[in-house]
């Protein structure tokens, strides 16, 4: 290794004085301004291209097979006095050199090292598992002290935020071995002041009851953990610790590294007493025989104490201004943007309040419990910055006061504006950027691991809308870029989430472009009840040419533990002209694991121009789970256009493959609780809604379900079609854009669905004819049949 080090220092040398060459002041690259050193960069395929099988590139170090060691290596620079390395989490510090200095000195800064002017590599042994790492290096001048005075070292390397995209350099550490599940809390007993943690104890305990499955998670358990001859886990003491996220709430010491007892373990739990109210905590079991710290753990546990809600908090619109609009205000504590350099000129054009810097303290204030609610004010347009973190539940509501008076709060997103916060983007235009309104969970602290529990996580009677969003028609028409927004997005490497309930009911929701909610990670999601419930999403979607981007509920199938339709109610919903590619997608062929059941009720909902662009069924699902039970009932179908409108008028039932097998080697068999669902008499295909994939066809369908036996089906998977056309039942559901070629940039444009749009886009949905077989058999979203 001397040799090949002896042989980089020589090309290096080369490199260096090859390419720092002489720069302007503002590119200083080189460092070459106050007799600065020259700047190394780390070698990767970006700074050297030699490809990424490149022997020297930095990397997972392939001598540690578990896929949690980085190997560092960087450019050598003659005569310079060392190098300073500095590593962090790529969530504390992907905005570039701010977020970098933000976090000097903070716990966040995981590595900070000095070395020598030899050394030109560095090997970070034994870290987080499926954790996405940045790091930065800096060559040190001869002339500073290189402990309190750096002026002359040169410019740090890896600070890059997009504008230089070869100026960051991030490594992501492998997803752990199989590791045996054998801590966790059940957030039923959890006590203001004290967690019941249950412990598996032995293989037993956390049997999938699959007999393969078993077998070859028993072989991974046995080569990684110290298992005895009777199946026993063999881990020693339990480690209660508060997060990072709040590192000042107490607990009990004895619980720093508390011996487990025999009775402990004949009991299988543990009461942890001595927390503080409303605190995230991170449970470990460990096993203290084994050297490496990381691998000595088990699975991690996270879990929150619980809190009394207090009474409901009334965020004034102009209170919201005067806070935090002010000159001198940043966009975060941890910030170095100021908040009206970013949102100022939007927000005053929307007369806009922000509310994020609110429900951002009420994530980490362990002076506010879980399931708070937060009130706007009827009438009143607010914004959210974009991105904010759903980690503890909470309800955000207009106030019912001023939803009786007809008023209801708007909010809205993707309005900053900043060529360096947003500097990805177009002119700094976060419109033109991917984002979301709320981010699903949260990614670990440094440390971390297990489960996100939450409640509640309620919307009530609320405007949603990104007024500036750009979508494909845009695109065309030369506008911008098709924006990457969604209501709900998650981290890939987010944590696992459990959620009790999500409740969206009465909103409406406008320039939704890439996603309504969408699911992905490795780790698993599992929402308990979801409902979303008589809810309006118009001007929605439109991503691409051929509807693309996520479908509204999109399941990555990405972990088979994962269940977001345990209980999922979809009721009295307007769907307009909003081309996602579909609703319900779990297309993954994934074997769940024991005990997933879906259970869907998709009824009385309005579907317009559900999807008009492309194959996007209502139903896009693979390996429905045994038990499974469909309920899809009294929902209203319409596809309609205006005279002279070229539009092509598409619209596909469901794509459905099998049912998940059985471990005896049969089918598993779901219940179809269909019917009395209908549509308007235009714009058949074949006599019926459908132009494509109806639920009746006996290939890829709930029809071919029903056929081979796999389905039981209760009621009629035929769709009626009533005697009446759309536009003789409702005063006016057509697009109100005439469409002259196939993607017109405002085809898909609607302003209102109730009539009271003053601009040209104008809906009305209200039923004008209530003689029929619709409004008799109580089709449809009630909305539109008073």
């Amino acid at each position: 290794m001397k040799k090949i080090f002896s042989f980089m220092a020589l090309m290096l040398a080369g490199f260096s004085a090859l390419t720092f060459t002489s720069c302007s002041d503002d590119d200083d690259i080189a460092g070459t301004s106050v007799d600065r050193e020259f700047m190394t960069m780390f070698i990767t395929d970006n700074t050297r291209g030699k490809g990424d099988d490149y022997p020297y590139n930095c990397g997972l170090d392939a001598a540690y097979p578990h896929g949690n060691t980085i190997h560092l290596y960087w450019y050598g620079v003659k005569d310079c006095a060392g190098y300073q390395i500095q590593m962090a989490l790529q969530s504390k510090v992907s905005n570039g050199a701010d977020a970098w200095n933000a976090i000097q000195g903070t716990d966040d800064l995981l590595l900070n090292e000095i070395v020598g002017p030899e050394q030109l590599d560095m090997v970070i042994k034994d870290l987080q598992y499926s954790t996405d790492y940045r790091f930065a290096i800096r060559a040190l001048s001869p002339l500073d002290d290189n402990v309190t005075d750096f002026s002359h070292a040169s410019k740090w390397y890896g600070h890059g935020n997009g504008r230089q995209w070869q100026e960051w350099m991030g490594i992501s550490t492998r997803d752990r071995y199989p590791t045996p599940f054998v801590v966790y809390a059940n957030q039923a007993e959890t006590t203001e002041t004290t967690l019941t943690i249950y412990l598996n104890t032995n293989l037993k305990d956390v049997s999938t009851g699959d007999a393969a499955e078993d077998a070859e998670n028993e072989k991974s358990y046995r080569e990684n953990f110290n298992i005895d001859a009777e199946g026993n886990f063999m881990y020693k003491y339990l480690t209660v610790k508060p997060s990072p996220s709040n590192p000042d709430s107490k607990v009990n010491p004895k619980w720093n590294y508390y011996e487990i007892t025999d009775a402990d373990r004949e009991r299988g739990h543990v009461v942890v007493d001595g927390l503080s109210p409303n605190s995230v905590y991170v449970i470990d079991v460990i096993d203290p025989t084994v050297p490496v710290a990381i691998d000595a753990k088990y699975n991690t546990c996270t879990a929150r104490s619980d809190g009394k809600p207090g009474e409901p908090i009334l965020l004034k619109h102009d209170e919201m201004i005067s806070t935090y609009h002010t000159a001198d205000m940043m966009i975060s504590p941890t910030s170095t943007h100021k908040r009206l350099d970013v949102y100022g000129e939007m927000a005053a054009k929307y007369d806009a309040a922000p509310i994020s810097p609110v429900l951002d303290d009420f994530i980490s204030n362990t002076n506010y419990a879980e399931g708070q609610t937060f009130l706007l004010e009827g009438g009143k347009t607010y914004y959210i910055d974009g991105n904010n973190i759903t980690c503890k539940g909470f309800i955000l509501r207009t106030n019912p006061d001023d939803v009786a008076k007809g008023l209801r709060a708007r909010v809205i997103c993707g309005i900053g504006k900043s060529s360096q916060y947003y500097n990805n983007n177009p002119n700094g235009e976060q419109w033109q950027g991917s984002y979301s309104i709320f981010t699903f969970g949260r990614q670990p602290e440094a440390g971390e691991g297990g489960e996100i529990y939450m409640k509640t996580l309620a919307f009530y009677d609320i405007d949603f809308d990104n007024p500036m969003a750009f979508n494909y028609g845009d695109n065309v028409a030369g506008k911008g870029s098709a924006c990457g927004n969604y209501f709900f997005n998650m981290y890939s490497n987010g944590m696992a989430v459990t959620l009790e309930n999500l409740i969206i009911e009465n909103c409406t929701f406008k320039r939704l472009v890439r996603g309504f909610i969408r699911e992905q990670g490795v780790n698993y999601k599992k929402w308990n009840n979801v409902l979303i419930k008589d809810n309006q999403f118009f001007d929605c979607g439109y991503y691409s040419n051929g509807a693309g981007g996520y479908c509204w509920i999109d399941g990555s199938g990405a972990n088979t533990s994962s269940n977001l339709y345990k209980n999922m109610k979809v009721i009295g919903n307007t769907f307009y002209d909003s081309p996602f590619p579909a609703f319900f997608k779990e297309e993954k062929s994934v074997t769940w694991d024991a005990g997933i059941v879906w259970n869907i009720t998709f009824s009385n909902n309005t579907l317009v121009n559900f999807n008009t662009r492309g194959n996007g069924s209502i139903f896009k699902m693979r390996n429905l789970p045994n038990g499974s039970v469909f309920n899809v009932q009294n929902n209203l179908f319409v596809l309609t256009k205006k005279p002279n409108d070229l539009r092509v008028l598409e619209f596909y039932g469901a794509d459905i493959r099998e049912t998940m097998p059985l471990a005896d080697g049969t089918s598993g068999i779901v219940t179809l609780n269909f019917d009395n669902n209908w549509s308007t008499n235009d714009n058949l295909t074949n006599g019926q809604i459908f132009t494509g994939n109806p639920w009746t066809a006996t290939s890829n369908n709930f029809g071919k379900l029903v056929k081979e036996n796999k389905a039981i089906l209760n009621g009629t998977l035929e769709v009626n079609v009533a005697k009446i056309s759309s536009t003789d039942l409702m005063k006016q559901p057509c697009p109100p854009h005439v469409a002259k070629t196939s993607s017109d940039q405002n085809m898909h444009r609607a302003d209102a669905l109730d009539g009271t749009a003053t601009t040209d886009y104008n809906v009305n949905l209200f039923f004008k004819n209530k003689d029929n077989e619709i409004f008799l058999n109580n089709v449809g979203a009630p909305y539109w049949r008073q």
